[in-house]
């Protein structure tokens, strides 16, 4: 398998499968070129508005979207148990990934600067998930640099996503004074923005992880939102069973986002430098067919705003609040969000039974590497 993005081209090194309803295809990069312009960087980069309402404004969809913040019960925190199973699944493949990154030699004697080696989580959300594949990262560097009976780096940790990100949460779940990674402290920081643009100076970054984030897109295509256009996704809040043309407008938005993340990247990255991505993924080759997570996200969350259902399937509403309710809560206001989410809990419960045989996730990781 070979994947041709942007000028880059990408090779299937090998295809796993679990037990666990978790299977993912393992890309790794032969060359990732850096931008030649600044002119391409802005039409890379180029964004529109997403039209979501609140009190008749219009807003930019990177300072709305977050995943629910907080330690309540619908908050993301308390909700993302799921994405650490999976992502312990795929760790054999971060450790394998990590083993391809450049050990930095130490610097000469009388240099008065030390070598750093720094780590980045882009779309890092609010709960602990995070700063543990970080610290999980800096433990497998620090153990590659003593096998090779080299002098420890200094470790920095950027954990990075929107400004709408709840970080004080986040925060207040890192090492406190003297605490660290193996004995290693490392110096951690907050970095708010778009991953579809420059988020750091170039050629600095030793390693990016991003982990069921890349699914998000810069906005929502115009033409979906448009009337008088074909691609228009009438009574839809969601792409499954979508026509053709919404298919098409989709396709283009997130091929323009994701060659944006990477070029963004190839200019941050170290040369030496890799990257570490895991990418919700599908059975099917129909991008209508929405299986496993997203049904169970979108068709039922859909359903519910247009029939009133009677019974309740908490956990599914909980957790489909924790990813959503923001965004829901600006477009149609908290109390008919409330509503909303309680038909939610009422067709999952009716349909409980036929969610818990069909869920499967399934995953694409890819690891590049900037020769």
């Amino acid at each position: 398998l070979s994947l041709s993005l942007n000028g880059s081209i990408y090779r299937n090194t090998t295809i796993h499968h679990s037990a666990k309803h978790t299977s993912f295809i393992h890309l790794t990069t032969l060359h990732l070129p850096s931008l030649s312009s600044p002119n391409q960087i802005a039409m890379a980069l180029q964004q529109g508005e997403n039209r979501v309402v609140v009190n008749v404004n219009m807003m930019k969809l990177e300072k709305l979207l977050c995943m629910k913040g907080g330690q309540g019960e619908s908050s993301y925190a308390n909700n993302s148990k799921a994405q650490a199973l999976h992502a312990r699944s795929v760790v054999h493949i971060l450790e394998e990934t990590l083993d391809l990154v450049h050990l930095q030699p130490p610097p000469p004697p009388h240099h008065h600067q030390s070598a750093v080696f720094q780590v980045v989580d882009l779309g890092c959300s609010s709960g602990n998930n995070t700063v543990d594949t970080v610290e999980a990262i800096i433990k497998h560097m620090i153990k590659r640099y003593r096998a090779a009976g080299l002098d420890l780096p200094e470790f920095a940790a950027f954990f990075s996503d929107l400004p709408s990100n709840d970080f004080n949460t986040l925060f207040q779940l890192l090492p406190s004074d003297g605490g660290g990674v193996a004995g290693v402290e490392y110096y951690s920081a907050g970095v708010a923005g778009s991953f579809y643009k420059r988020l750091f100076p170039a050629r600095s970054i030793d390693f990016f992880h991003s982990a069921f984030s890349l699914h998000w897109l810069s906005q929502v295509p115009e033409r979906v939102m448009d009337k008088r256009q074909s691609a228009y996704n009438r009574g839809r809040v969601f792409i499954h069973g979508a026509k053709e043309a919404t298919v098409a407008a989709y396709k283009q938005q997130f091929q323009a986002d994701l060659g944006a993340f990477l070029r963004a990247r190839s200019v941050e990255m170290k040369i030496g430098g890799t990257m570490f991505v895991v990418c919700l993924g599908r059975t099917s080759p129909d991008p209508t067919d929405q299986g496993g997570a997203g049904l169970l996200f979108g068709t039922h969350f859909q359903d519910a705003w247009n029939h009133l259902v009677q019974q309740v399937g908490r956990a599914l509403a909980i957790s489909c609040r924790s990813v959503a309710g923001v965004l829901v809560d600006a477009h149609i206001g908290e109390e008919l969000s409330e509503q909303l989410f309680l038909r939610v809990e009422e067709r999952a419960t009716c349909h409980a039974k036929e969610l818990l045989e069909n869920l499967q996730f399934f995953h694409v990781v890819a690891s590049l590497s900037l020769a």
